[in-house]
């Protein structure tokens, strides 16, 4: 998602980092229309969850509340899962593909600063 608002031109509106001088009412117009990208990409259980947020920060910050893990439980188990992965059924791309994932989980279950 956050490629899309990237290429979008619009994920300044969720890292506040404009460079440049715009007016308020751009920066209204660019969390518009970040907020209206993300929304669209959630499914509805989920839009349950923030569909009272108003802003595309909001959004943001509550989605990564829900969905990134940094409990010590859940980095025990994904580093448990990680030492111990081997999968024979698969070919060495999958295996690579699905090792490459774990260590991205662990390295989100770090500190966000």
């Amino acid at each position: 998602m956050k490629g899309i608002l990237i290429q979008q031109k619009v994920f300044k509106a969720i890292d506040g980092r404009y460079t440049e001088n715009i007016s308020e009412e751009k920066r209204l117009e660019n969390d518009e229309f970040a907020y209206s990208s993300i929304i669209l990409n959630l499914s509805d259980s989920v839009i349950r969850k923030v569909g009272k947020l108003e802003t595309a920060k909001e959004l943001w910050d509550r989605l990564e509340e829900l969905f990134t893990e940094t409990s010590l439980p859940s980095k025990l188990f994904l580093l448990e899962k990680f030492f111990r992965y081997k999968d024979l059924s698969k070919n060495i791309d999958e295996n690579v593909d699905e090792f490459t994932k774990l260590v991205q989980d662990i390295k989100l279950t770090g500190d966000r600063t």
